[in-house]
């Protein structure tokens, strides 16, 4: 290629490719805060500076003018690589490398070569030889043999340059899919210095005389610049991919108008549970294909938000789902972006929340009727108690022996039932203390018997016949407890089941079935008395809120014991009509008993 053309064409594009990066990056500053723009700004400075001092390079006629231009040149040449790392860093968002303290080190080398330039007459370390071109009645400088510390500066900046070329392509592999034609731009942009300075330092063009490397910086520049106003590359730059989205705990995807997964944060990936490489590109309906019910759903929906429920590690999840547009720059559809948000904790702990004020609240109301009941049970013996108390102590001297028994017998009586009422209310509170009670096999005939002879002195004294069964099925509960609600139905009847009453208990075993989810035992209390009336079995077993107290008290204890048998895992009923007597009932889980084979 004729030298006289190449020079000639380097002087026509200088000029040009100054004025265009010059034109370009201003606009660029003037859009932009000066932070962002001020590395590509100096990247610029350095560029025209190259451009101009090798302009006027060949724009002299004598050696020692174009020698002294050659070395005004280096003083560009040596420090474009370091402005090229900082515009690199600045956008791939390592701006705390531009410290003075950290970046500093960076200007050691182009420093020397820069003394080294200016001193080279001396040394010869940069160039060993070089040669003059007469071009058109200017003179040009071609170096034809270069010194050891030329390559120490060349290398330097080839690091330097390759080094901000792999922060802007690694930015660009970790961009949105529908952003990259930005960073598509940005790629070409960094490899094109090095391309054209590798080709004309390696001769790899016989004939090649003229460096067009400050060209190409200037074309990489007008680049960069156009990807900041075109494509706005601050706005959409990878920084906010890594710095937002990659952190975030939502699951998130950008599919295209075509239905493809374009991108996915790590959350995502994590939900699919294939590697992203494998997801990118790919159909979301292919790739999402445990869930196709739900892309069938919102497949024509742009925009929507919505709770679903996925099922993915062997358990349900629940998400919110917002899917939003994505809009190109012309604001014409690109894609849709949906974001996932699990909501399986909150949710939960939503759903523990009511069940916990479900059961405060039915505590307070449990409190409040139980204090009402007692207040209303207690009542009646306590007034009898202070009134007989009262009488004997104005007329104890002058009334007779019997009616002081009397009046000391209904005292004894009242403060028998307080201390029911009481034991009852001790009773109440361990059975909410212990939220799991152990279930054991019960002995049942130990335990009725005990019930009996805490009774003994009221079976006697109501002349009470009690008929007990041969043997008793094997249940699980409570000892304690269900001793507890035998003593309440066991007094009930001998209280309420008439004169001398006849008392039968027995118990059945109930196999499993459509209402059992596993075998149960009934055992029964069945009396002979006047029996209840509608109205009064509907006031029993109520929980705790004896209202309307009848005289013979069932309420209190009965609400109790349904809270006992509950607990244990069973239920409690009664069957009576009026003139028929009674039959208070309960149910306990069955012993599932263990076959020694």
């Amino acid at each position: 290629m004729d030298p006289a053309f190449q020079y000639t064409l380097f002087v026509i594009l200088a000029p040009l490719t100054a004025i265009a990066c010059v034109g370009v990056v201003t606009y660029a500053r003037l859009s932009y805060p000066s932070r962002e723009t001020s590395a590509l700004a100096w990247l610029t400075l350095s560029i025209v500076g190259w451009l101009v001092a090798n302009t006027l390079e060949l724009a002299t006629n004598t050696e020692a003018a174009t020698l002294l231009w050659a070395k005004i040149t280096y003083l560009f040449i040596a420090t474009v690589a370091v402005a090229w790392l900082a515009f690199a860093l600045q956008y791939s968002a390592h701006s705390r490398w531009l410290t003075p303290g950290r970046f500093w080190p960076f200007f050691v080398i182009p420093a020397i070569t820069i003394v080294l330039t200016w001193t080279n007459d001396s040394h010869h370390l940069l160039w060993t030889a070089y040669r003059f071109i007469p071009v058109n009645n200017l003179l040009a400088i071609n170096i034809t043999t270069y010194g050891p510390w030329f390559w120490v500066h060349i290398l330097y900046s080839y690091a330097l340059i390759l080094l901000g070329a792999g922060l802007i392509i690694q930015q660009n592999s970790r961009s949105f899919r529908l952003y990259r034609q930005q960073s598509g731009w940005m790629i070409v942009a960094a490899l094109l210095p090095i391309v054209v300075n590798a080709s004309y330092v390696m001769r790899w063009f016989p004939g090649m005389n003229k460096d067009y490397t400050p060209v190409s910086f200037a074309l990489a520049a007008v680049i960069f610049a156009v990807a900041m106003t075109r494509y706005h590359l601050f706005d959409l730059k990878p920084v906010a991919r890594d710095a937002v989205i990659d952190s975030l705990s939502d699951a998130m995807l950008a599919i295209d108008p075509r239905g493809r997964i374009v991108d996915l944060n790590p959350a995502a990936q994590a939900l699919i549970g294939i590697p992203s490489n494998l997801i990118i590109g790919q159909p979301a309906a292919d790739v999402l294909n445990p869930w196709r019910d739900l892309l069938e759903r919102y497949r024509d929906r742009t925009e929507l938000r919505d709770e679903i429920t996925l099922h993915h590690d062997g358990t349900d999840h629940t998400y919110d789902l917002q899917v939003s547009p994505l809009l190109s720059r012309q604001q014409q559809p690109a894609g849709r972006l949906v974001v996932l948000r699990d909501m399986t904790a909150r949710k939960q702990a939503e759903a523990e929340l009511r069940e916990y004020t479900a059961k405060l609240e039915a505590r307070n109301e449990e409190l409040d009727a139980f204090a009402h009941t007692v207040a209303h049970d207690l009542k009646d013996p306590l007034a009898a108690l202070i009134d007989y108390s009262l009488e004997l102590k104005l007329h104890l001297r002058n009334m007779p022996a019997e009616e002081i028994d009397a009046a000391l017998d209904k005292i004894a009586r009242g403060g028998e039932k307080m201390s029911a009422i009481v034991d009852a209310l001790l009773l109440l509170s361990q059975v909410r203390q212990i939220e799991e009670a152990d279930l054991t096999p019960l002995d049942m005939s130990t335990i009725v018997a005990g019930a009996l002879e805490r009774l003994s002195t009221l079976k006697a004294n109501c002349h009470a016949e009690v008929e007990l069964p041969e043997r008793w099925p094997t249940a699980l509960g409570h000892g304690p407890w269900v001793e507890e609600v035998w003593v309440n139905y066991l007094s009930n009847a001998f209280k309420y089941g008439g004169s001398a009453p006849r008392i039968e208990l027995n118990a059945r075993e109930q196999p499993s079935g459509a209402h059992n989810q596993r075998s149960m035992v009934r055992f029964w209390v069945r009396d002979y008395g006047p029996g209840l009336t509608p109205e009064q079995r509907a006031e029993l077993f109520a929980p705790l809120s004896q209202v309307r107290t009848s005289p013979e008290g069932h309420s209190l204890g009965l609400s109790i014991v349904q809270r006992i048998v509950t607990r244990l895992g069973g239920e409690v009923g009664v069957a009576s009509q009026p003139g028929r007597g009674s039959l208070f009932w309960f149910t306990l889980p069955a012993w599932a008993r263990r076959s020694s084979g």
